[in-house]
């Protein structure tokens, strides 16, 4: 066994090129990585167990079901869960890939996240590869890891604002997101948020610079916009799967926003 890595007990999935690597391995309790000096930016998920990683001189904890980035250059030793087997994933990328923006992106991250969807899914992607010769395999691994460098990004930022929004702001905005298609009311969101309307109204007006139902009616004209350029429905269609009432009111309020008709709209953007 390497002095890098001991008390390994399976490695489940590895898919790789030259510049992108993914992999699946579980250690046993008490197993260890390092030391080392990492070489590319790597993504490492945990699904069961923990770890224990030293970077440089500072210590952190990487919980179950949450992924960290740790970044060229550094030492790291790892240290997993003694009392349980430690399951993860990880996602690297060599340094030549990854452009001066998204290194200066990645910098201001933080050291782990918690695993969302996004990450998950374009992991088990790039685990689902088998390995392969072809030049367009390497590319689609190459742009599923930048991808998954990405997706760390967006998930930090998207954190980092919601730390900002109060709790009720959210699940308001979650609740008119997932009904669009659905008569919905003040009273019906302010329950779904868990406050009363009107101070609903208040939290929308400080943080959003609108209120819960102007921010519907725009949801359902984004997404009826949307759906006129990247569909060939009928616009009577998407008004009424975007929650309007009438073609008429759907057509009123895209003149207001982009200053044509659906039809004109769609028809600049085929054009």
């Amino acid at each position: 066994m390497s002095a890098l890595i001991q008390n390994l007990s399976s490695i489940h999935r590895v898919c790789a090129t030259g510049t992108v690597t993914f992999g699946d391995v579980t250690y046993r309790p008490g197993g260890q990585c390092g030391p080392r000096v990492q070489q590319d930016f790597q993504l490492v998920a945990i699904y069961e167990g923990e770890a224990h990683i030293q970077v440089d001189d500072e210590l952190h904890h990487l919980p179950g079901q949450h992924i960290a980035l740790m970044q060229p250059g550094h030492a790291e030793w790892f240290q997993f869960a003694v009392a349980t087997q430690t399951h993860h994933t990880w996602c690297a990328v060599h340094p030549s890939l990854v452009d001066a923006p998204l290194r200066e992106a990645l910098a201001a991250t933080p050291f782990c996240l918690p695993i969302t969807p996004r990450l998950h899914g374009l992991i088990e992607i790039g685990l689902s590869l088998a390995p392969s010769d072809l030049p367009s395999a390497q590319a689609l691994l190459a742009q599923l890891g930048l991808s998954a460098l990405h997706a760390y990004v967006f998930e930090a930022e998207r954190a980092a604002l919601h730390s900002l929004t109060p709790e009720a702001v959210l699940k308001a905005q979650r609740f008119i997101e997932s009904n669009l298609s659905q008569p919905i009311t003040l009273d019906e969101i302010a329950r779904a948020a868990n406050v009363s309307p009107a101070h609903l109204i208040k939290l929308f007006r400080q943080h959003l610079h609108t209120t819960p139902m102007r921010y519907a009616w725009d949801a359902r004209v984004r997404c009826g916009a949307q759906l006129l350029i990247q569909s060939g429905l009928p616009a009577s269609e998407i008004a009424a799967q975007c929650g309007f009432q009438t073609p008429f009111h759907f057509s009123r309020l895209i003149k207001q926003r982009y200053g044509c008709a659906p039809r004109e709209l769609r028809r600049r953007a085929w054009a």
